[in-house]
């Protein structure tokens, strides 16, 4: 698990504290474990509505496990499920980020708890599509409910450290921007390849394999690459030689009410929140625009996907020039405008049958591409800043407890949308009943809008 033999960069490159500075490519071994816990959160979070309340244009051949319709004339027992084990993940990430900021672990207090969670996280988000029972069964329902709370730990003991590393391996601001920014293409790289589970299904379908065993096989291939991934840093980067950090004797809670001390990282989180809430609805809702608003095969949102992550990365190159010169505030603002703006242009497509469908595809693909490059990078990037900042400041080591914060916002606005985005299904998923669909697409518009307000009183602290 060592590399003391990989060179540690361009020569005389040695960190303020006397670390050597990681190389570029250290930096891009350390991001792939992005890829690796993004497409792990992909199958856990993104396909559970696709699995358990299939859409009407291409989900046929799933049989229902759990009850499909309204509970409480609202409510949907996915979404609650799905609800519950985001919530709950929410309270674990600053546990989980305290207990490796105080860990003393020969092998580095975040890699440790990195190799316990990363096979466990991808085995329990497979065992959400293997219930056990076949049919509607309440032991299904309690399935699906224990295996995405047993999910979330093992995801957060890696997801966590993982993060906190982004703050403690780049020397400075700039190296923490240029780490952000390829965790960043990672995490679209393998946001993307979850997507490609449509397409795999239908491939599968094709050549004989019934619908539920074809996803089921397609989530496997795509499990298996995910827990290589997250493996990948684990055994590759030195966290002792390169990563900055100290050791924190603060209590979890302790270092909690100390990171949320710092005003700004306050109102950054609070920002982030309406984000994520709001892109989350076109994370789980991409199938549902694709199919049911533009028309075409549910296959087609794994091509949208590609094209939107594939237009974000020739977007990068101007949002890192552009935070180096107006600020990272000023960029993340511009990302929220180009946000909003999808969000307000999806609940339109297809009610003008003059336009085409790819103007629509078109549209979307370049307003969100720009909105996920800025929102990709700048966000973690900020909370590595604020953390370094702090640790500078006042001695304390608490990098685990600003991503941990951050975090529990973070998934706090997933599960909410995960409880959300069901109910409007409720109200028709097929072409001619869109209307919830629609809905869902001017929600995400309004809470984008909000987020924007709300960035606008963040104070960007000086560089360390």
């Amino acid at each position: 698990m060592r590399d003391d033999t990989t060179p540690a960069g361009a020569a005389g490159s040695v960190t303020a504290a006397g670390r050597p500075r990681m190389s570029l490519a250290l930096k891009l071994v350390f991001s792939v474990g992005q890829l690796g816990w993004s497409l792990t959160t992909f199958l856990a979070n993104n396909l559970l509505a696709y699995f358990y309340v299939p859409p009407e244009n291409g989900g046929e051949g799933i049989p229902a496990f759990v009850p499909r319709g309204a509970l409480l004339g609202l409510l949907t027992v996915v979404g609650l499920a799905a609800f519950s084990a985001r919530l709950f993940d929410g309270v674990n990430d600053p546990l989980i980020a305290g207990l490796s900021d105080r860990s003393r672990s020969r092998l580095g207090r975040r890699r440790t708890f990195m190799a316990i969670g990363a096979v466990p996280a991808v085995a329990m988000a497979l065992a959400q599509f293997w219930p056990p029972v076949a049919g509607v069964s309440g032991l299904n329902v309690a399935w699906l409910f224990g295996t995405a709370l047993f999910g979330t730990v093992f995801l957060t003991m890696y997801v966590m450290p993982y993060n906190a590393l982004i703050a403690e391996l780049g020397a400075d601001s700039k190296d923490r921007l240029l780490l952000a920014a390829l965790t960043s293409v990672t995490w679209a790289v393998g946001f993307a390849s979850g997507n490609a589970v449509y397409a795999i299904k239908d491939a599968l379908v094709a050549g004989g394999a019934t619908p539920l065993a074809a996803f089921r096989t397609a989530t496997g291939l795509l499990g298996a690459v995910a827990a290589i991934a997250m493996l990948v840093p684990v055994f590759a980067i030195n966290e002792r030689r390169y990563a900055s950090g100290g050791v924190s004797d603060a209590p979890a809670f302790g270092a909690i009410r100390e990171a949320l001390s710092d005003r700004p990282f306050r109102v950054l989180v609070g920002a982030s929140f309406l984000y994520y809430t709001a892109n989350t609805f076109l994370e789980i809702g991409i199938a549902y625009y694709v199919g049911a608003l533009m028309g075409l095969p549910e296959s087609q949102a794994f091509t949208l996907s590609v094209a939107i992550f594939g237009l974000s990365f020739l977007w990068y190159p101007a949002v890192m020039r552009l935070a180096g010169r107006l600020g990272k505030k000023r960029v993340l603002s511009l990302g929220f405008v180009a946000q909003v703006f999808v969000f307000c242009v999806i609940p339109l497509v297809g009610l003008a049958p003059a336009i085409p469908v790819l103007a629509w595809a078109v549209v979307i693909a370049v307003g969100q591409s720009a909105a996920s490059a800025a929102f990709g990078i700048l966000p973690t990037a900020m909370v590595a800043d604020a953390a370094r900042a702090h640790s500078t400041r006042t001695g304390s080591s608490i990098e685990g407890a600003y991503f941990g914060v951050n975090s529990f916002a973070m998934k706090l606005a997933v599960s909410t949308a995960n409880l959300a985005f069901p109910s409007f299904l409720l109200l028709g998923r097929s072409a001619e009943r869109s209307l919830g669909i629609r809905l869902s697409g001017a929600a995400a518009a309004a809470l984008t809008l909000a987020g924007y307000l709300v960035l606008r009183r963040y104070e960007e602290a000086e560089e360390a």
